[in-house]
C-alpha cells in the first residue's frame, strides 16, 4: 500500500511539473472556458475547487471526481441567451452547452482499483454575428465556435476520517469561425488534488488544488492558472446542511481572484421505497472580485462581477437518483439568462 500510494504521488507531481510549465504569448487561446459549467458550483460563485462533488469536477477539479465511486453518472446543462442592449446585437445568439458522464471503474474491473473515468464536452458557440468590411459594408454573418473534449481520471490515494483524492484531465480545445476559414486545436491539461477531515463538531473541511497548463493555438495561449480552496460542510440538527467555500484563483498576468459561495439545503425530506426527496438547497456566491491590484486593472475586473443565485433539488426514484439544478446569474450582456442541468446517478 505504501508502495502504491508514493507511486502514485510521484507521478502526480510529474503531472503538475509538466502542467505548469508553458511560455506565455498572445491573447487567451481558451476563453470561453472562463464560462463556468455545473449549476451548483455556478450558483456557489465557482467556489467549488475543493468540493467538486459532481460529474462536473471535470472541469472543476478532476481530483473531485474520486469522490463519486458508488455510481455512474450523467450530466448535462444547456443554455441560450441573446442580447439588445446594444444596436447590432440584438441578433447574436450564443448558447454554452456541457455534457459529461462518469464511470467509477471498480463497477467494470478491478483492474484499476478505485480510479473514476469522466468523459465530458464543452461547446461554447454565437452565431449571427454581423461581417463588415474595412469600409463597414455588410458582408452576411459569421459563427464563432468553440469546443472542449475532456478525459479525466480521478483516484483515491487513502480513504477514512481523512481522504486525499488526485486526478488529471486531459482536454482537446478547437476553435472555428465560418466563412473565414478559421479552424484551430490543441492540447491541455489539469491536474488537481483534493484532501478531506472529517473534523468531527466542525464539520468536513475540504481543501483543493488545480493547476491548468494552458493551451496553445496558433501565435495564442491560455494563460496559466492555479487554483486554491477551502470549504467547510456541516450538518446540524439531522437533516440541516450548511457549506461555506473560498476559493483564490491566480492566471498569468491577472490579478488575484477571489470567489465565495454558500449553500444551505435540507436533506432527506421524503424517504420511501422507491421514491425519495433527498434534499433541497438554497446556493449563492459572489464570482470574479479582484483582491489585490497588480497590473492596475482591478477596477475593471470589479465591475464585471458576477453575483450569482441557485435552487437545487434531489430525488430518488426506485435506484436512480436525479438532481435538478437553477442557477441565475447577473453575468455579462451574453449570460443573464437563467441555467438549468440535469445529473443522473444510477
Amino acid at each position: 500500500m505504501k508502495k502504491i500510494i508514493k507511486n502514485s504521488l510521484l507521478i502526480f507531481l510529474c503531472l503538475l511539473f509538466l502542467g505548469i510549465d508553458n511560455s506565455f504569448a498572445g491573447t487567451d487561446a481558451a476563453a470561453f472556458l472562463k464560462k463556468s459549467v455545473g449549476l451548483k458550483a455556478i450558483a456557489m460563485g465557482g467556489a467549488f475547487t475543493s468540493i467538486a462533488d459532481d460529474t462536473s469536477a471535470i472541469y472543476w477539479n478532476p481530483a473531485g471526481l474520486a469522490q463519486i465511486q458508488d455510481s455512474f453518472s450523467v450530466y448535462a446543462m444547456g443554455t441560450t441567451g441573446i442580447s439588445d442592449k446594444y444596436p447590432g446585437l440584438k441578433d447574436v445568439i450564443p448558447t454554452h452547452q456541457f455534457f459529461a458522464v462518469s464511470i467509477p471503474i471498480q463497477k467494470l474491473t478491478d483492474f484499476l482499483g478505485k480510479t473514476v473515468i469522466g468523459i465530458g464536452y464543452i461547446s461554447s458557440k454565437m452565431d449571427n454575428i454581423p461581417n463588415t468590411s474595412d469600409r463597414a459594408e455588410r458582408l452576411g454573418t459569421i459563427s464563432d465556435s468553440d469546443s472542449a473534449y475532456y478525459l479525466t481520471a480521478g483516484f483515491p490515494l487513502w480513504q477514512s476520517n481523512t481522504s486525499l483524492y488526485i486526478g488529471a484531465s486531459l482536454k482537446y480545445i478547437t476553435k472555428s469561425m465560418s466563412d473565414i476559414g478559421v479552424s484551430v486545436g490543441g492540447l491541455d491539461m489539469d491536474v488537481g488534488v483534493i484532501y478531506s477531515i472529517d473534523a468531527f463538531k466542525y464539520g468536513r473541511i475540504s481543501f483543493g488544488a488545480i493547476f491548468q497548463k494552458g493551451v496553445s493555438m496558433g501565435d495564442d495561449s491560455a494563460p496559466v492558472t492555479a487554483k486554491f480552496g477551502v470549504s467547510n460542510k456541516i450538518v446540524f440538527a439531522e437533516r440541516l446542511q450548511l457549506a461555506g467555500a473560498l476559493d483564490l484563483v491566480q492566471r498569468q498576468k491577472e490579478p488575484l481572484v477571489g470567489n465565495l459561495g454558500i449553500e444551505f439545503g435540507i436533506i432527506d425530506i421524503i424517504n420511501l421505497y422507491s421514491f425519495g426527496i433527498n434534499g433541497f438547497f438554497l446556493r449563492g456566491g459572489i464570482e470574479g472580485y479582484a483582491i489585490e491590484n497588480r497590473y492596475d486593472i482591478s477596477a475593471d475586473y470589479n465591475e464585471t462581477v458576477s453575483y450569482n443565485f441557485g435552487l437545487g433539488i434531489g430525488f430518488s426514484i426506485f435506484k436512480t437518483i436525479l438532481n435538478l439544478d437553477i442557477a441565475m446569474c447577473s453575468g455579462n450582456i451574453f449570460d443573464q439568462k437563467t441555467k438549468f442541468a440535469l445529473n443522473f446517478f444510477f
